[in-house]
């Protein structure tokens, strides 16, 4: 991964707007979170609560969202995880999208996910971990291909 030294320096970023979103419950984790992105990156992360109307808010409130992030145990399991993830890919096909769990065994940033998200990070998250999955996923090509989860 990217070595970030003592200061944590980073290497050259893609251009970003500066907005992200966090489908997470409001908590320690999602404001540690917040505050790594935000100090490094100068890139704000929402933490949304996700609810049924989640989905609708995302893809039509016109707010530009560089990536989202998406707890799986949060939204309620890995199939909802999917099905939400797959319809943000329809929706929003240029969106980089970081899934998190603690029922994964390790992060995996393989081409085999990509119609469902561009990385995964298992929990608990760290600072260094989190930056690697942002500057690995933003450089990656989208999909266009989406594919049916049943």
């Amino acid at each position: 991964m990217y070595d970030y030294g003592k200061d944590m320096s980073i290497p050259s970023l893609p251009r970003f707007e500066g907005v992200a979103a966090a489908f997470m419950g409001f908590s320690d984790e999602a404001q540690d979170m917040q505050n790594w992105v935000y100090d490094l990156l100068r890139v704000n992360i929402m933490a949304v609560s996700y609810s049924e109307r989640a989905l609708e808010w995302l893809t039509t409130s016109g707010i530009s969202l560089d990536f989202v992030i998406v707890d799986v145990e949060h939204l309620g399991g890995v199939h909802k995880a999917i099905n939400f993830c797959l319809t943000i890919r329809k929706a929003l096909p240029d969106m980089k999208i970081i899934l998190i769990s603690d029922e994964v065994s390790g992060d995996d940033f393989g081409s085999e996910r990509k119609s469902v998200c561009d990385g995964t990070l298992m929990k608990p998250i760290s600072q260094t971990r989190l930056l690697d999955a942002i500057l690995i996923c933003s450089q990656k090509q989208r999909s266009r291909a989406v594919m049916e989860y049943a």
